[in-house]
């Protein structure tokens, strides 16, 4: 067990074995700016539903529970160790008021869970500091080293939770042309990358909010 979950955290964090190609891993993302009642951002709610090949390979070997699926105690471990291993790379996820990079908070609320075909993570990211509303803030996600590709999913990808009124919420998705491109890089290049490399930020998926 103890293989599989780590190994699971490593293809989220980079953080083992040579690359054979690249991205890994494909995470479909779903994500909710949250207000609190003075209206505040105050953090974001993810959830992260990873491909059904790489879901099948992370759960390979583990204690099942009723129906097959996995037991929450297996679930619960492999998103423990989800989100600890992701603090290196700030949870891949990235905010900005106008040139000030936002913190983030210890990730709480989190867990796994899995339909049968695919893992899906879920983890509310609390700012460090809860932010006025007015003015125009921006959450990247994406993976620096380009070892798993974050994508928008196709419908509601980004929700706007208590939102003041009159706040407007644009999106931008990667070009996929871009992705293509990286079949010409070689594997030195990948496994040079870290977790303060920007070639991933090519890849960001943006959600930007305006707020009166």
């Amino acid at each position: 067990m103890l293989n599989r979950v780590a190994t699971l955290a490593c293809a989220l964090t980079l953080s083992a074995g040579p690359a054979l190609a690249h991205p890994h891993v494909w995470v479909d993302v779903r994500s909710q700016l949250e207000y609190g009642p003075d209206g505040a951002l105050t953090g974001v709610r993810h959830v992260w539903t990873f491909d059904e090949g790489f879901s099948a390979f992370a759960l390979q070997g583990l204690t099942e529970g009723e129906g097959g699926k996995p037991s929450d105690t297996v679930l619960k471990e492999l998103a423990q160790t989800n989100i600890d291993s992701m603090k290196e790379f700030d949870y891949f996820t990235f905010a900005q008021r106008g040139k000030e990079k936002l913190a983030f908070a210890t990730p709480r609320d989190y867990g796994l869970t899995y339909d049968g075909t695919a893992l899906t993570l879920h983890f509310i990211l609390p700012l460090a500091k809860p932010i006025a509303s007015a003015g125009t803030t921006t959450l990247d996600v994406y993976d620096p080293t380009y070892f798993v590709a974050f994508a928008l999913a196709d419908e509601n990808p980004v929700k706007l939770e208590a939102a003041p009124k009159g706040c407007t919420l644009g999106l931008h998705r990667p070009d996929p042309a871009v992705g293509g491109s990286t079949q010409t890089l070689s594997e030195s290049f990948f496994n040079a990358l870290t977790t303060s490399s920007q070639f991933g930020s090519q890849f960001a998926n943006r959600a930007t909010v305006t707020c009166p």
